[in-house]
């Protein structure tokens, strides 16, 4: 019985490793790329990856489980310092999306490039698949988020950037919001409230990552 015990315990943290390792293979190599992991790199913000769901236009997961979330080093600096700004309004950021593989974008575009939402690659990259824009909404100190026009990818006049409804408190968690990310150098869209792109490389972009270059398994798009 202690023997069977051992094996199970022996078997379970194999696992484990072997779950780590998987975890943390796409992070290292996408440094060698210019990217760093935003979990390790600002702790306290929070992840919470929308394209691991299957709430999107392609109604299935679009990223695994092991998806990293990625930035390249000076939009995350930039990140960093919006984080510590808000967390004087008792406030912090939530990030719904960003490194995003040419592969996703392509897939997307399939599903739901009649909705406007997304960038066709015909034309140019998102800049989500270099690494150097966001899709973030703000969280209280407990990580509750906060009112805001809509929720993630809505395709809907209120996702407009330029809120013209009545609720003070989405009014007030907007304005926070794009006036902090626009102080540290962040720029909007007007379609979408949630996006924003480092103005940095907003006219020169750096090359996409795809996700077979740092070793990344993507699900099979039906």
């Amino acid at each position: 019985m202690v023997m069977l015990s051992l094996l199970l315990l022996a078997a379970c943290e194999s696992t484990e490793r072997r779950s780590a390792l998987v975890t943390s293979i796409p992070a290292q190599m996408a440094a060698r790329h210019g990217l760093v992991d935003v979990r390790t790199y600002l702790p306290d913000v929070a992840v919470d990856m929308r394209y691991m769901t299957s709430q999107n236009v392609a109604n299935q997961p679009l990223y695994p489980v092991n998806m990293p979330c990625l930035l390249r080093q000076s939009t995350a600096d930039k990140l960093k310092r919006v984080q510590k700004r808000l967390r004087a309004h008792g406030m912090g950021l939530r990030i719904w999306d960003a490194w995003r593989p040419p592969e996703v974008q392509l897939s997307l575009m399939k599903k739901g490039g009649h909705t406007g939402m997304f960038l066709d690659p015909k034309v140019a990259w998102s800049r989500h698949c270099s690494g150097v824009a966001v899709d973030v909404t703000l969280v209280d100190t407990k990580g509750r988020e906060q009112r805001l026009p809509t929720y993630h990818d809505e395709n809907s006049d209120q996702a407009y950037y330029q809120y013209s409804g009545n609720d003070p408190d989405i009014k007030k968690n907007l304005a926070l919001l794009q006036r902090t990310m626009a102080a540290e150098g962040f720029s909007m869209i007007p379609l979408e409230w949630w996006h924003f792109d480092d103005y940095e490389h907003f006219f020169n972009p750096p090359p996409p990552t795809w996700a077979k270059d740092i070793g990344l398994v993507l699900p099979e798009v039906r």
